[in-house]
């Protein structure tokens, strides 16, 4: 293949080489090309003299790799120039290669693009040669500074696990719920620095948020009275099920304990299928279980209800979670409010310490559940279900790479994998 071909194909120009007929040099992986750089550009780039001579050559290698399975070098005889009418050296630069740097411009631009794809910072080295090192300095050049996108109409926010060697545990992050992506994420979510973030945000920013999304962890409580007092507080609805699902199975594991034995059909059914005490019931399947020696066989849902039979408590708050799973019924804020508070008191009532906490949480955040359960004025029912997905990529960011030390870096890897990538 010719030279300029090869030039041409690794984004470098031709034209800052002498044009001959080389041959390319062949390695275990791949090829080394050598070029000899011009030497008729003699003009003194600072005082624009021409009165130039050579002063020296030097060879420098190029990586202009951009595989794993092949090594591309363009080895260059790099011509010095002595100017004597300023008595300075300098070499020409060469068009594709930027100054001081050992990979060319088209390999930057490789490199700088697959950080934006769902590779490790160890994969992209292998794949163009290089230390993890280098490429981490890469990324920390080119991306010095990544800003988080603007606060949208409707603000998720929420947690996931990350810990940056501060002790922080958790680290917040913001999503728009509209566009499906990340508005930003923030080093922990500790009141103090959720207040030193939102402070620093426009009030004019911050009251275009409209409805603000999230679990039930009191800082969030915090920052929405604080920052967003117009915004309706929405409670993400999986965090309400979850609080009674789990009293449930609590519930259910003690029931299972005390008032059946490990021989019973009703002990082998709460065992080995517990999930259908904790989901609607009409998600039950058209199963049935036959027990041993009575040659009847038993469906699915009437061994759940006669094991919920067994337990008052157990059948009351399975009760109230079907009446809960029904929250689409509830058309207005009010309806909602006495659903909440209905359920509530039914839960204090009970005879069991796991169900009054529940209802004691539900009664705390009523306000929140009721906006959750009930439809806005579009008849549309807000979720942080966004929120969940998101999390579930940033984790896969974080495993891919076995952690990040540096929250900061970890940061912009993310902002830029899943929400720049998506907005190029």
């Amino acid at each position: 293949m010719n030279f300029n071909t090869i030039l041409n194909r690794m984004g470098i120009n031709p034209d800052n080489f002498i044009n001959a007929d080389n041959k390319e040099i062949r390695t275990s992986n791949g090829f080394i090309y050598q070029v000899i750089q011009r030497t008729d550009r003699r003009e003194c780039p600072y005082c624009n003299s021409t009165h130039v001579v050579i002063n020296d050559y030097d060879f420098v290698e190029i990586n202009c790799s951009c595989s794993e399975y092949l090594e591309e070098v363009l080895r260059i005889k790099k011509v010095r120039f002595l100017c004597k009418t300023c008595n300075r050296t300098f070499t020409p630069p060469i068009e594709g290669i930027e100054r001081y740097s050992k990979i060319s411009a088209q390999v930057m631009n490789s490199i700088i693009s697959d950080f934006s794809k769902n590779y490790t910072f160890t994969q992209i080295a292998e794949r163009y040669g290089l230390t993890v090192a280098r490429i981490i300095q890469i990324f920390d050049d080119h991306f010095s500074f990544v800003p988080r996108r603007p606060l949208p109409r409707v603000l998720c926010i929420d947690e996931i696990r990350f810990h940056d060697g501060q002790g922080h545990k958790y680290c917040c992050v913001l999503y728009d719920h509209d566009k499906k992506e990340i508005v930003d994420i923030i080093q922990s979510r500790q009141t103090a620095y959720l207040d030193e973030y939102f402070k620093a945000i426009p009030l004019k920013e911050r009251s275009n948020v409209q409805y603000f999304i999230s679990d039930m962890y009191d800082g969030y409580a915090h920052i929405h009275s604080r920052f967003f007092p117009n915004a309706i507080h929405i409670i993400d609805l999986f965090h309400i099920i979850s609080q009674l699902t789990t009293a449930i199975n609590k519930i259910r594991i003690h029931v299972m304990k005390t008032k059946t034995h490990k021989n019973s059909v009703e002990y082998r059914f709460m065992k080995s299928h517990w999930r259908y005490f904790l989901c609607r019931n009409d998600y039950i399947p058209n199963k049935y279980v036959e027990p041993k020696n009575s040659g009847v066989a038993i469906h699915f849902s009437d061994l759940v209800f006669k094991c919920l039979l067994l337990d008052h408590e157990l059948m009351t708050s399975y009760n109230i979670l079907q009446d809960l799973y029904k929250y689409y019924l509830r058309r207005n804020f009010v309806e909602a409010m006495s659903f909440i508070e209905y359920i509530s008191k039914r839960l204090i009532d009970s005879d069991v310490d796991e169900l009054k906490k529940v209802g004691s949480t539900y009664l705390k955040w009523k306000v929140g559940i009721s906006n959750r359960i009930s439809r806005s004025q579009n008849q549309i029912h807000y979720t942080n279900a966004i929120a969940e997905g998101l999390n579930n990529q940033l984790k896969t960011i974080i495993k891919a790479a076995y952690g990040y030390n540096n929250f900061e870096r970890f940061r912009k890897r993310a902002l830029i994998i899943i929400t720049y990538k998506k907005s190029r």
